[in-house]
């Protein structure tokens, strides 16, 4: 949802600045000029877009830390199995530039102890190492219901 509202955010954002753009390329015409005069409150609008999109970021970043300790006081580690992996395709050139490598997402299992259900889990790898299918990894579940889980990013090399 936060990650949903904070590409919102950046639509109108991006829009605002276009319609000043184009106002000023058109300032010759009736419209260019009702964007750039005193009409539209620009003191107002642009300042509250801004503030709006760091509390979507700071927002989101409060959800997500609010949720890991969650799970790191309450949540239940579990070891899963690697059954496959694939590479994610980064279509975004910073991030492909700047990583250094490949993406993976991984499709873990679990069987649980107490009724024998198989459950699955995805985690991504931003590593040059890749565990090995049939390895182990650790994921943090919620015990009462194990399809939630602790999504976070394996960000290092762990001995397979």
């Amino acid at each position: 949802m936060q990650r949903w509202a904070f590409r919102l955010y950046l639509a109108i954002v991006a829009l605002l600045l276009l319609c000043i753009v184009i106002g000023a390329i058109g300032i010759k015409t009736s419209w260019g000029a009702f964007i750039v005069d005193g009409s539209v409150p620009w003191k107002w609008i642009l300042p509250c877009a801004l503030v709006l999109g760091f509390a979507f970021i700071f927002t989101d970043t409060f959800i997500q830390n609010q949720e890991e300790g969650w799970f790191r006081r309450y949540g239940t580690q579990i070891m899963a199995t690697v059954v496959a992996f694939e590479e994610v395709r980064i279509w975004r050139w910073p991030r492909r530039f700047f990583s250094g490598g490949s993406e993976y997402r991984l499709q873990l299992e679990w069987t649980s102890p107490q009724n024998g259900k198989i459950y699955t889990f995805s985690r991504r790898v931003r590593d040059s190492k890749l565990p090995v299918s049939g390895s182990q990894i650790p994921v943090i579940i919620d015990a009462a219901d194990p399809t939630d889980y602790l999504q976070e990013d394996f960000k290092r090399s762990y001995d397979w």
